[in-house]
Formats: C-alpha cells, structure tokens, sequence
C-alpha cells in the first residue's frame, strides 16, 4: 500500500493570476506520526485510547474559494473506531489543539476535556454510539463548537450505497467552500454527500476569516490505524465574492443611531447603474431614488417625521447589494 501523495498547494489571490506552489508543514500533536511524504497517522492498530491531531501551519482565508482534497484510511475492522474528522477552528490553543479521545473524535467535548471552540467539523464517524444522534453505517456530518450530541444537520451514510469504508482502502474526499453563495459542499468518494449553505465566517468563526484548519482521529477501546494522505488545497479569489466586496467599500451609509438625515455616499471607479431604497421594519418601502447611472455622489434621505425604530436601507446595481439595518431616533421639534 502506498502512502505518497504529491500535495498541491495553489493561491491565487488579490491581483494575482499565476498559481504559486507551496509545501505546507503540520504541526503534530497526540498520537499523530508521520508515514511518509503528505502522509499521517492519526491512530495506531497496537494502542487503545489513541487521540491525534495535527494542523497545517498554513491558515485558510475564507473570504476566497476554497477547494480541498484529501484521502482518508479508516482501518480494516468493522468493530473498532472512532473515525476522523477535518476541523476548522480558531481555538486559542491555535497548533496545539487536541481534544479527547474515544467517541468525541479529538475535536469534541466529555467529562475529561473542553473541546475545540470556536471549530466546524466534519465528523467521519465509524462507530454507532446512540447519543450522537448516530447511524449504524459510517457516516458523515457536521458538528459546531465540538457539540457532537447536536450535530448541525442529520448524519448521512459515507456511501449512498451503504458499503463499509472500513475496508483498509484510501477514500477521497473534497470539500469546496463558496463564500459568494455562502455554500459548503463534501463529497466522498466523488458522491456529494452533504450541501451546507451558512455564512460560517460569522456564524462559527465570529468574523474571522483566518481559520486553522487540520485533521483530529481517535480511537477507544480497540486499537486502529487511521491515516490521512493531503492531497491539494486551492485557494483562489471567488470572482461574485470579490465584486461584491468592492461594491460594498463603495457604499457608505451614515450615522447610524441617526436622528435626522441619513447619508449615502458612493464612490464607484466607473459610472454604475445603481437603486437606492429605505424600508421600515415591516418591509414597506418608505423612499425610494430611482434607478440612475451615477459615479461618486452624497444622497439624503430626511429622516424627521418618522418614528423612531428599525429601518433598512438597501443599495443595489441588480448584481451587487448592501443592506444595512439602522437605528432612528426621532427628535420633536417645539
């Protein structure tokens, strides 16, 4: 059996349009050793209890595409675990995050250690345990903050077939994060198996787009080898994503708490097409600045009058959108 995988590491990022190569390094930690080029052992056939982890020291930018491949060994017993599970974290323990072992998989959390948190996880688990929300077959979900008895969404099976992947064979698996469409995608074995669609940078990661990622297996009772081979990571600008960035830094929408006059400021670098609407909480629509080609221009909308509360404004060229929420403040004049 061969462990070598050559690893592509890709960028293309900002302005630049090459791909530039990089070899990453791992950090290891627990029962994690090195097999070979690209290749780790997370857990071992000879030790029970066994729980690793490592952690490229090469952190993804979530604010990009994402596209990564690696291959997953889970063994060759039907009855020993616990399964593996790709990690995204931004934990303070940073390259030394190790959970525990048994059934948390060395990301979660049990009477004997905290988990990884704040972390996103996808759990591919072999070994059925009833209060995880568990299927009898290998399986695969999703698991926030290392809360593994309330997965974010309901395991599936590995395989739409059913077949064991404890069958001391190498497994692909891809996952494709895009952040325009807000979209987490994993496939296994070429199946996509699971489509989560959040905004994981502020939902999980509080608005850090920097985010370890890595790998954390364990085992309990019965010993088993578990090993994952890296095979690429490519990270390039999401075209939709970018635009939208820039359409927003654009766009300023000002003060916010206000009490009388509400500013929009745009500044495009060409003239753009652009609506411009004030909505109150109920979604009636209070103002409106018809369609029209502007490229750097102060609007108005007179706030006295209205009552206090929620408002949204939003600003769109039909492509592109800002919405923000703010506050009134009503003023009463004698």
């Amino acid at each position: 059996m061969s462990f070598k995988y050559p690893l592509l590491f890709i960028f293309i990022l900002f302005c630049q349009l090459t791909p530039v190569s990089a070899q990453p390094s791992f950090a290891l930690n627990g029962s994690s050793i090195i097999l070979s080029e690209n290749c780790y052992q997370l857990t071992s056939h000879n030790t029970s209890n066994d729980v690793g982890s490592l952690w490229c020291e090469f952190p993804v930018e979530l604010e990009n595409m994402v596209d990564f491949r690696f291959a997953i060994n889970l063994g060759c017993s039907k009855y020993a675990g616990e399964g593996i599970a790709f990690v995204m974290h931004t934990d303070t323990t940073d390259l030394g995050a190790l959970g525990c072992h048994g059934s948390v998989l060395g990301f979660g959390a049990n009477n004997n250690c905290d988990p990884i948190k704040p972390s996103l996880a996808l759990e591919i688990d072999t070994r059925f345990n009833r209060s995880h929300k568990d299927l009898y077959q290998p399986h695969l979900t999703l698991v926030q903050d290392g809360n593994i008895t309330s997965p974010l969404i309901e395991p599936v099976r590995a395989k739409t077939d059913g077949n064991d992947v404890r069958d001391c064979e190498y497994h692909n698996i891809r996952i494709v994060w895009i952040p325009s469409k807000l979209e987490l995608s994993i496939y296994f074995d070429g199946e996509l198996r699971i489509t989560y669609k959040k905004d994981i940078v502020e939902d999980v990661f509080d608005g850090s787009r920097e985010i370890y990622f890595g790998f954390t297996g364990s085992t309990g009772k019965r010993p088993n080898m578990q090993t994952v081979c890296v095979q690429s990571l490519k990270m390039e600008l999401d075209g939709e994503f970018e635009q939208n960035r820039i359409f927003e830094e654009s766009v300023g929408i000002y003060p916010n708490p206000l009490k009388e006059k509400l500013t929009i400021d745009v500044n495009f670098s060409d003239e753009e097409e652009v609506q411009m609407q004030l909505y109150d909480s109920a979604g009636k629509l209070i103002y409106e600045i018809p369609t029209h080609f502007t490229k750097s221009k102060k609007y108005y909308f007179n706030m006295p009058g209205l009552p206090s509360g929620i408002y949204y404004v939003t600003v769109t060229n039909g492509i592109n959108r800002v919405s923000k929420k703010i506050v009134h403040l009503s003023t009463i004049r004698a």
